[in-house]
């Protein structure tokens, strides 16, 4: 594709965004009304369902009688009418019958499925088209490059629910409008059917062997940083097959050719491309400014657990491409979502009907975004055009701000998947915090996880990714000073019912993480960055017959 007629399906892609971004300018400077129309929204989608006879919506008037309705409600909560929708039933808790059901990360428990009816896409479009208008706005320089999306799953296998709806998306631009979704097509580098290998090493092959033949490449926006930093990996691991095969216009991914169903056809022979390739990875770091020359932007998590990977994505960076972070997006909504130039990231005001629970007061009544102090800390609540009502995710947020009338938001971590062994209580976020500390001096680390170990007493081991040489004593000290400026864990030590943390060294730590939890049920490129993990079997993964893993 010609420089200029990119540019031109940028510009066309960016003026498509304008709407979306007056919309949210004007809830921004009205967050109260805003809101005020996204549940008068919410009770029409409502009108006629099983959920709505249950809990008197149509006689409700206003958000304060809503929220006395409806209580608050986990997935489980929410569980006895999506299994109804699930065998197909219609009218069960929006009008609008779902195009498909996507599944959660389920970072603590099982996958979860949540409906998406056409409208919760229309939502989502309310938050990510004024942050996509205000990235193309104020760095025009990516109006002439192309861009890579990971938003779906890797490695992901077509599966319907027993009512015969389809689970997954087909491909990652079906969460745009169906003008934006053309024109994005043609400014992806990427097939949007490659998601579909099965095998996620052969799937991360055949996206590189796309990536790495686009000089034009100037966005690159994944969920955690250490997708990239892994992908990065597996371009070092096959530099020599990949030059070959962009040399020659050939994909020969491991393990033999890609399905044919997929009808992937590889970009044309590019011998000098091959040459940037060869001599970006015959380098210890690879220097990806002879690949990419155009990479401006790399969109990520930053915040909460996600922060510690980011020297390692840093690291592999040229120094002049630009770390945006994600705001708060999750498979069940969009709480926030970042603008250029203002810290943290703002309320999504014009997508879903938002509530802000108060971290140290959750019995009382949850707040809308006008009502928010800045500086207190939080727990987002959404109802959603998917069917979720009063939906709380289990996250911190802590107000630091506004732009115009809402607030911006910092994401801390956490606030489920509590560790508790003996009454201890670890929180994620707390561990997060701990583990932040005690490595903030410490050069290299490419890998941190926390897990608990069983024994009598149990304890908590370190398992830690360093350069040889350093040791991890002093490091594992530092966690369990950390650890006991919590009185409940401060208490079980003092009892006798803990031991102290130990640290065991580990080598590809990253790797080994992903591919435990990708063979237990959960998903390649989406899997939230390693701090506090409950399952008992971190040691085995980590650490068993590795020659160079010991205690130190």
């Amino acid at each position: 594709m010609s420089s200029l007629l990119l540019r031109s399906l940028l510009e066309a892609y960016r003026a498509a965004l304008a709407p979306a971004a007056a919309r949210f300018e004007l809830a921004a400077r009205l967050p109260r009304v805003a809101q005020r129309a996204r549940f008068v929204a919410l009770r029409e989608r409502a009108r006629g369902t099983a959920f709505a006879r249950d809990h008197g919506l149509e006689r409700i008037r206003t958000v304060e009688d809503y929220q006395d309705a409806v209580p608050v409600r986990d997935y489980a909560g929410h569980l006895p009418y999506l299994e109804r929708m699930l065998r197909g039933e219609r009218r069960v808790l929006t009008r609008e019958h779902p195009r498909l059901f996507e599944r959660t990360s389920g970072s603590t428990q099982a996958s979860k499925l949540i409906p998406y009816p056409p409208a919760l896409f229309a939502e989502f479009s309310a938050a990510t088209g004024p942050w996509l208008f205000d990235l193309y706005t104020h760095r025009p320089a990516l109006r002439e490059t192309s861009a890579y999306w990971s938003i779906s799953p890797l490695g992901r296998r077509e599966a319907r629910t027993p009512g015969g709806d389809p689970i997954g998306l087909v491909d990652d631009t079906e969460y745009f409008p169906p003008a934006v979704r053309a024109l994005l097509r043609q400014v992806l580098p990427v097939p949007p059917q490659v998601a579909r290998l099965e095998d996620v090493d052969r799937c991360r092959y055949v996206t590189l062997r796309y990536l790495l033949a686009d000089r034009r490449l100037g966005l690159v926006s994944v969920w955690s940083p250490s997708f990239f930093t892994l992908l990065i990996d597996r371009a070092r691991a096959h530099a020599d097959r990949l030059v070959e095969d962009i040399a020659h216009g050939t994909l020969s991914p491991p393990g033999g050719p890609s399905p044919p169903e997929l009808r992937l056809r590889p970009p044309e022979a590019d011998p000098a491309q091959a040459e940037a390739v060869r001599a970006a990875f015959a380098e210890p770091t690879p220097d990806l400014r002879r690949v990419w020359p155009h990479l401006r932007l790399v969109s990520c998590w930053t915040e909460g657990a996600a922060a510690a990977q980011l020297p390692a994505l840093r690291a592999l960076l040229p120094p002049d491409v630009e770390v945006q972070g994600k705001g708060l997006l999750a498979t069940e909504g969009v709480v926030s979502f970042p603008l250029l130039g203002h810290e943290g990231s703002v309320l999504a005001v014009a997508g879903h009907l938002l509530e802000l629970r108060p971290l140290d007061d959750p019995a009382g009544r949850p707040l809308l975004p006008h009502q928010v102090d800045v500086g207190e800390r939080y727990q987002p609540i959404l109802s959603t055009a998917g069917g979720l009502y009063r939906y709380p995710l289990g996250d911190a947020l802590e107000v630091i701000g506004r732009y115009r009338r809402t607030p911006r938001v910092r994401f801390l971590g956490r606030i489920d998947g509590v560790s508790d062994l003996r009454g201890e209580k670890l929180a994620p976020a707390f561990v997060d915090a701990v583990l932040d500390e005690a490595l903030a001096e410490v050069p290299g680390v490419r890998f941190r996880l926390l897990a608990p170990t069983p024994g009598d007493p149990p304890n908590y081991t370190l398992y830690l990714e360093v350069p040889p040489g350093l040791s991890c004593d002093e490091v594992a000290a530092a966690v369990e000073r950390g650890l006991r400026s919590n009185p409940h864990y401060d208490y079980c030590r003092r009892l006798g019912q803990l031991d102290p943390v130990a640290a065991v060294a580990v080598s590809d730590g990253l790797a080994r993480y992903e591919a435990a939890l990708t063979q237990r049920g959960q998903r390649a490129g989406d899997l939230k960055p390693p701090g506090l993990r409950r399952e008992p079997f971190w040691h085995e993964v980590l650490a068993q017959d590795r020659p160079d893993a010991a205690r130190a």
